[in-house]
């Protein structure tokens, strides 16, 4: 068919002519080369910021399970100032830091709750959702439970919608089970701490 079509005069040399094939495929290569450059980009820095947002979870959860005096409202402004910081991100981000007791008798149960940000205070409905992420825990073990969620918007469209990254750290209390202790008054009064 091909030998066919060459020996037409004008067809034959339209076929048989290769000037301008580079421009041809660079206008058809060239824009999927930068759909999949930004993609690298975009994802990379998802993934960036989803190791970022999980390193200061890890960090705010240490810090607290080291913690010997009352966690105050000033310290826990500070905490997520620190949070802020080591997530590096110009999106809102949110932070709840929460200490779950276990009983043989009554499970889990939330002592004290607190957040910074767009996110309400664990309770017994958000403890219930959550309930599955908890370790197996004696009778009487306290669990500092740290959560923090980072909204996320990508910088190009490649497919990847805007979604919030979470992360939910269990860490025990390094000295003693009643040690991570809220108190809202700042002078350290003990009749309003919770433990």
């Amino acid at each position: 068919m091909m030998k066919r079509l060459k020996n037409i005069p004008f067809l034959g040399r339209f076929l048989s002519n290769e000037d301008g094939g580079i421009a041809v495929e660079t206008v058809l290569v060239f824009p999927i080369l930068c759909w999949a450059y930004l993609a690298t980009f975009v994802y990379f820095d998802a993934f960036r910021i989803q190791s970022t947002t999980a390193k200061a979870a890890y960090t705010i959860s240490d810090q607290l399970s080291r913690e010997t005096n009352y966690v105050t409202p000033s310290y826990l402004d500070a905490v997520y100032r620190l949070h802020e910081f080591l997530t590096t991100s110009n999106q809102d981000t949110d932070l709840r830091v929460t200490v779950v007791r276990y009983t043989d008798d009554d499970g889990y149960e939330v002592r004290w709750s607190k957040t910074r940000g767009n996110v309400t205070p664990m309770d017994a409905t958000t403890l219930s959702n959550v309930e599955d992420q908890l370790p197996v825990m004696p009778n009487n073990e306290v669990v500092l439970v740290v959560e923090n969620w980072l909204a996320y918007e990508p910088a190009f469209n490649v497919g990847l919608g805007d979604f919030t990254f979470e992360n939910l750290i269990v860490t025990r209390p390094r000295f003693n089970s009643a040690q991570v202790c809220w108190n809202d008054s700042e002078t350290g009064n003990t009749s309003s701490a919770t433990c």
